[in-house]
């Protein structure tokens, strides 16, 4: 009965010593994840290309462990084929932004944005090298909204200037 109690005493102690204090302040980067809950879930989206082509598409994001990323799959169709992609979103405690890092069937490698809040708006930039010199791509979260958002996406190719590429209208069901 004795070593029961002090098992039981032990237990609590370990558990209390484990468990954060009440207002205790949330580990970095809980709270810019939590910025990012709405894109948790299954969009069906449209883009619409600065050139005149458009496309359809599905995004599902679920949390990665313990809340503190997004597992990201995307399926873009359009007329010149299919677009498949994962992405992991993150934030980076020690640069003070997002991080994401994408893979596709588009592209070789991995494609790493980083990500800030300019007001409202979330905005990713990123840099390619392709055989016309480097391209730098931004790409714009607005109108953040329960059930839609847009995504603009914007390129330039060398010191050449800023273009948009495309627009996307995201709904979720």
């Amino acid at each position: 009965m004795y070593k029961t109690r002090i098992l039981t005493l032990m237990a609590v102690l370990v558990s209390l010593c484990l468990s954060p204090a009440a207002g205790q302040q949330q580990p970095d980067g809980a709270a810019e994840m939590e910025k990012l809950k709405l894109l948790v879930g299954t969009w069906s989206y449209t883009e619409t290309y600065a050139k005149g082509a458009s496309g359809t598409g599905t995004y599902s994001a679920q949390l990665g462990p313990g809340g503190y990323s997004l597992i990201i799959d995307f399926t873009t169709h359009m007329a010149t084929g299919d677009e498949i992609g994962h992405a992991i979103l993150t934030w980076d405690p020690k640069e003070r932004v997002y991080k994401q890092y994408a893979v596709g069937n588009d592209f070789p490698g991995c494609a790493i944005f980083t990500g800030k809040w300019e007001g409202e708006v979330l905005n990713f930039y990123g840099e390619f090298e392709t055989p016309r010199g480097k391209m730098t791509l931004k790409n714009t979260y607005t109108e953040w909204k329960p059930k839609s958002i847009t995504i603009e996406g914007y390129a330039r190719v060398g010191d050449g200037p800023s273009r948009l590429l495309h627009t996307t209208k995201a709904v979720k069901p």
